[in-house]
């Protein structure tokens, strides 16, 4: 899990020698099922780093655009969720191929209950924690008196409940592993390599709403904005497996473009709850043109339909 002893020992910059073998695997796969993956409009990646936003339309996805990126000598990082870490054998790669661990609230609710309550919550009880440590509505008396009473660990952080209010304490704790996060990828950054994350946060066979992660990482780390479009990758790939089966992968970059300098405030932190509700609009605003950009690079059956979306929803996001 990510707790503070993973934060602080945490490789962040792949290993050269498992990136070789990681692309070496993939080549072997691509000959094998006769894959191609196309680049087009890679000239228009800029040589300092930069956020290269992607959709997602299969869970390994991210093998084909980091390949070759690795085989063109580009070196880049790829943003994923705190759940992925929970799989003993994916967290070993995860943690040696260059990839930046993001922990969001729905993955904080879900690791805090089902370790106190020892089971997942329901979809209901869900939204109810959610709205709780968003809007401030209060909890039923039943999760109340175990959430909000309860002293306990949580990902390394003590919650005591004499201190400070279970909603509080959520808020805090999201804010510091985000901090986590944007340390890594800056780290990153500094190393010279690009940022890679899928701004819709999901699986979705048509590109669907964006979140404003990645429009904050953006700013704070003072990153250009790539869009990238892959499209292909449902029909290349084994249904949600790592395995290929044939086909093309198309990889479009778009024009890179940087956030304005007055978008937001100097004051503004990033991940903290205070400032994203205080400026949600901007910020999604900002991610709406994002998602515009990356619309216009997928081919037409990928393209965003209202409503259309068929992504993971509910607590399976999370974890």
């Amino acid at each position: 899990m990510l707790d503070r002893t993973f934060f602080a020992d945490y490789p962040v910059v792949p290993s050269p020698g498992w990136e070789q073998g990681a692309v070496g695997v993939w080549q072997a796969m691509q000959r094998v099922t006769g894959t191609r993956v196309v680049f087009e409009n890679l000239a228009a990646l800029p040589q300092r780093p930069a956020l290269l936003a992607t959709n997602s339309t299969q869970k390994y996805d991210f093998l084909p655009i980091r390949a070759e990126l690795s085989r063109a000598r580009v070196r880049a990082v790829t943003v994923t969720k705190g759940k992925n870490y929970h799989q003993p054998v994916m967290r070993f790669l995860l943690e040696r191929l260059g990839v930046v661990p993001l922990a969001s609230r729905g993955y904080l609710l879900l690791v805090d209950f089902t370790q106190t309550l020892g089971r997942r919550p329901s979809e209901d009880e869900y939204r109810q924690l959610r709205s709780h440590v968003d809007q401030g509505t209060a909890l039923p008396d039943a999760l109340a008196r175990v959430l909000d009473e309860t002293p306990r660990e949580v990902l390394g952080h003590r919650f005591e409940p004499r201190v400070e209010r279970y909603r509080a304490f959520i808020r805090r704790l999201y804010a510091t592993v985000m901090g986590e996060t944007l340390r890594l990828a800056s780290e990153a950054v500094d190393a010279g390599h690009h940022v890679q994350m899928y701004p819709e946060g999901t699986v979705s066979s048509r590109l669907s709403e964006g979140r404003i992660g990645a429009v904050q990482l953006a700013w704070a780390l003072g990153l250009p904005i790539v869009p990238v479009g892959m499209s292909g990758c449902r029909g290349a790939f084994l249904g949600q497996s790592p395995l290929l089966r044939g086909g093309q992968v198309t990889v479009r970059f778009g024009e890179p473009y940087g956030l304005p300098a007055d978008l937001l405030p100097p004051d503004f932190v990033p991940f903290d709850p205070e400032c994203e509700a205080r400026h949600q609009a901007t910020l999604k605003d900002a991610t709406g043109a994002l998602m515009a950009r990356l619309d216009a690079l997928l081919d037409p059956d990928l393209r965003r339909i209202t409503g259309a979306s068929d992504g993971t929803r509910g607590t399976r996001r999370f974890l």
